[in-house]
């Protein structure tokens, strides 16, 4: 089960680190990807709908610009014949959340519900774009949503996964992918009508773990831009350091505290099943991250041996 962030699919180069190491691990195993919007990408769109709202017609110029973007990706990581389909289901997703924020603009009101719905244009963006990176290397893809897969209980923006009630409806819509890898939506699924409710921002993370747990996967990869979990941001902190290895019930308590790497919500699905997280380092994948189980074990110097891709 491999998840990548924002931060891993933000770029063109990002993309294709990304689609090496989904490469890497399908030549070895049976895989899952889970993806992310683009960075920023989810913020554009709450910007846009909060514009729509207010009859402020830049909502247009903020969806211009989400277009482009997007079409610009593609044609930095797809290729040719290969890349039709991936087109294909992005611009359908571009219309779906242009007609949902015109809807929008026309009422001057969006519902919980409503705001669910576009706020999950993200991820049916960011699919597309991450299924072409592997079709440019022979690697046959297909799109699944969120909202097929998972089962999502409470507010419509504020969500969890039912694993339980998610295991059957994975079961069948995996059931026909012998050899096809499955690039899932991250972030949101389904009620029991169909409407998209989400796991809060940063909530892909969660996706994966629901689904890892469902599957009972062997591990769940969290693919972003640090080395793991650090003992403060590494971006802001030249002295951060990162731990080798933590429990479920200790990255809690950090992920709650305010350390952004993994979401807290992520937890309780692998804690439930046993499946053990490992965070890592999209860009630096020789790193071996931080892995994160049971307990942990050994204590602050155990070390994840090598540095070789975790294959889930």
């Amino acid at each position: 089960m491999l998840k990548f962030g924002g931060t891993s699919v933000g770029s063109s180069a990002a993309l294709l680190a990304a689609g090496d190491i989904v490469r890497r691990a399908a030549a070895e195993s049976q895989v899952i990807v889970v993806v992310s919007a683009l960075a920023g990408v989810t913020s554009g769109i709450a910007a846009a709908l909060d514009a729509a709202v207010g009859r402020d017609p830049s909502w247009r110029d903020s969806f211009r610009d989400l277009q482009e973007r997007h079409h610009t990706q593609l044609a930095a990581v797809g290729c040719g014949r290969a890349a039709v389909p991936a087109a294909d289901a992005l611009d359908r997703s571009l219309e779906r959340l242009r007609n949902l924020l015109r809807a929008v603009e026309l009422l001057g009101e969006a519902s919980a519900r409503t705001r669910a719905r576009v706020l999950a244009g993200g991820e049916r963006l960011s699919t597309p774009i991450f299924a072409a990176v592997l079709a440019a290397s022979g690697v046959v893809t297909e799109l699944v949503d969120g909202t097929e897969v998972l089962v999502a209980d409470g507010p419509h923006e504020d969500a969890f996964p039912d694993v339980a009630a998610s295991r059957p409806k994975l079961a069948t819509r995996l059931a026909g992918l012998a050899g096809v890898l499955p690039v899932v939506t991250g972030f949101f699924g389904a009620d029991d009508a169909g409407e998209v409710r989400h796991f809060g921002r940063g909530g892909s993370d969660t996706s994966a773990t629901a689904i890892g747990a469902a599957v009972t996967a062997e591990r769940v990869e969290i693919w972003t831009d640090v080395d793991g979990v650090a003992t403060a941001d590494p971006r802001l902190d030249a002295a951060a350091e990162f731990w080798p290895q933590l429990s479920y019930d200790e990255v809690e308590r950090l992920a709650r505290a305010g350390a952004r790497v993994l979401h807290w919500k992520a937890v309780a699905p692998a804690r439930a099943a046993g499946v053990p997280i490992v965070v890592r380092n999209t860009f630096r994948p020789q790193s071996a991250g931080t892995w994160i189980g049971p307990e942990a074990a050994g204590g602050r110097r155990a070390r994840i041996a090598g540095g070789a891709p975790l294959l889930c």
